[in-house]
């Protein structure tokens, strides 16, 4: 495929041939940065603008496609060119800092978590307890790689399942603002490498014998927990489901 003088909705579509590729002559410094990722065959591509700020030479991000298309990249190539020219800073815009970022992912991954998951809560609960007091505060686009290391490198070992999640919530964070345009990349890509393997080992519950599985129900159905509970509990062992499953079954999966 050519390289072409400037781009086009279809060639920002079909590129595969890693690279930058310019907007030409008129483009506000607007470039397209195509690279492959780290699973074999696909390829990232994000927007980015070169500019001289107060004199600097910066390369201002301005998200990924296709979460931003080639109109929204030069609408916002234009609005911060326009900025220089009117002597503001259109850096200064308000880039979110990482918690108020993991809010809004928080937001939208809100819309598919069902009914009665715990997932919000957990969300709410790891982030502050590990991540928070590190990076909380700082600006997305400043969290660099040691930063992250920082949060999971003593838990990494210790707490792995809890350190292997929360590195996912952090690159969701992360991902986040690449498609936004706050920042470039996922710091998070080189800590497994650098820290190491974790194997988190889950431990699994004992399990009643089969023999004595009527003898427990019986017990259950004795005490005095509330009615839904010991029904729920009843209904798992019945049915071999997993808890999760019995616990937020609706009316028509029955």
């Amino acid at each position: 495929m050519r390289r072409p003088a400037t781009l086009s909705a279809t060639f920002v579509k079909t590129v595969r041939r890693p690279g930058r590729y310019g907007d030409g002559r008129g483009g506000h410094g607007l470039t397209l940065l195509v690279k492959p990722t780290r699973i074999e065959g696909r390829l990232s591509k994000t927007w980015s603008q070169r500019l001289r700020i107060n004199g600097r030479e910066t390369n201002l991000g301005l998200g990924s496609y296709p979460a931003v298309t080639l109109a929204e990249a030069r609408r916002r190539a234009l609005d911060n060119r326009q900025a220089i020219e009117e002597g503001r800073n259109p850096r200064a815009k308000k880039t979110p800092t990482f918690e108020q970022a993991a809010d809004k992912v928080i937001e939208l991954h809100s819309a598919k978590w069902r009914p009665g998951s715990r997932s919000r809560e957990i969300w709410k609960s790891s982030l502050p307890t590990y991540v928070y007091p590190t990076v909380g505060g700082k600006r997305i686009d400043l969290i660099t790689s040691a930063d992250l290391m920082a949060c999971l490198a003593p838990i990494w070992f210790t707490k792995a399942e809890t350190a292997r999640r929360l590195r996912q919530r952090i690159s969701a964070v992360m991902k986040w603002a690449v498609a936004e345009g706050h920042r470039q990349d996922d710091p998070t890509a080189t800590i497994t490498a650098a820290l190491g393997k974790n194997s988190a080992r889950r431990q699994h519950m004992r399990s009643v014998p089969h023999s004595q599985v009527s003898e427990a129900l019986a017990t259950i159905r004795a005490t005095t927990a509330w009615g839904a509970t010991v029904y729920c509990f009843e209904f798992l062992t019945l049915c071999a489901v997993r808890s999760g499953e019995a616990r937020l079954a609706r009316w028509d999966e029955i």
